[in-house]
């Protein structure tokens, strides 16, 4: 099993990820990454806010990175897009749940599990760390789950598109 340091979306990683305490909701800041160079920094104003420093010359690699990210999500099995505009929040937003997942992915394999099922509800996500496929299947049936991702290695953890 390949180990990996850090979750990527199109060559895009965050480090240092820290947890900022609000009132309201848990945010999040960092440093970004481009192709393994450090490329800027992003920091969490709100829920629905992202601030972001980049530098100039990564600003538009880094615009491609996330403009071709959200046209992947807004493309369905036909290829015809979806209704609506995503915003550049949704790709940092999923960028620091993956960072987050690899993160639970790699405790829970060093305590002896070989997977990670996180299940997405209008309360919330859930996180499973699980021993086998097998026990993915019966979890999931078992708790009626109907929208859920499933992480057996690092690799999984590395979007490119």
């Amino acid at each position: 099993m390949k180990d990996i340091e850090h979750a990527s979306i199109n060559g895009v990683e965050i480090h240092n990820l820290a947890e900022r305490d609000n009132d309201e909701s848990l945010l999040y800041s960092g440093e970004l990454w481009l192709e393994g160079k450090p490329a800027g920094s992003f920091r969490e104003l709100n829920e629905n806010e992202m601030q972001l420093d980049i530098a100039p010359e990564f600003e538009q690699t880094m615009n491609e990175r996330i403009a071709s990210y959200l046209q992947a999500l807004t493309e369905d099995e036909e290829g015809a897009e979806s209704e609506g505009e995503l915003s550049s929040e949704i790709f940092f937003e999923d960028l620091i749940e993956l960072e987050l997942y690899l993160q639970a992915f790699k405790d829970g394999v060093k305590e002896g599990y070989g997977c990670l099922l996180v299940n997405y509800t209008d309360e919330g996500v859930d996180v499973f760390s699980v021993e086998s496929e097998d026990e993915v299947e019966n979890i999931a049936r078992e708790n009626n789950l109907t929208d859920f991702q499933t992480f057996y290695e690092p690799e999984h953890f590395i979007i490119n598109c």
